[in-house]
């Protein structure tokens, strides 16, 4: 029977421990509506083991990191998964509203031109300068 909700584009969820529709009800025949009536202790056992296992899934499974990664070719400085604008500032990048994305400082930019286009060979980082670096993980925020 939840299947046969989910393919009309509307769920199930439990709110308060009753379920209860999200979507667009008038698309459920009254025959599904009073199967679901009928069916509504069995709904909420099936919806609850749901929500154990989906705690016991999102604990193994590690939350993506965010951060910048250095080209160990090019030395341009690239962005990964999605770090928070304030962390990115700090690291000394600027939003282009042209580009419309977070631009690392020049020339370490990955569309800024290669070192060896440059007089000189443009300025390099520091040997030290990590190849990952990610943003520090905001436990409370989560």
């Amino acid at each position: 029977m939840i299947k046969e909700i989910e393919s009309l584009g509307v769920h199930i969820v439990l709110a308060n421990g009753q379920p209860v529709i999200r979507g667009d009800r008038s698309i459920i025949s009254p025959d599904l509506l009073a199967s679901l009536k009928e069916n509504r202790t069995l709904i909420i056992e099936h919806l609850k083991e749901q929500a154990a296992h989906g705690v016991e899934r999102m604990e193994g499974i590690e939350q993506e990191r965010s951060g910048i990664r250095r080209d160990m070719e090019t030395g341009k400085l690239h962005v990964f998964g999605h770090p928070s604008s304030q962390w990115l500032m700090s690291q000394g990048w600027e939003w282009d509203k042209h580009r419309r994305r977070f631009m690392a400082p020049y020339p370490f930019d990955r569309e800024d031109p290669h070192p060896s286009c440059m007089i000189g060979g443009g300025p390099k980082l520091t040997d030290d300068y990590p190849e990952l670096m990610f943003e520090p993980r905001n436990e409370q925020a989560a």
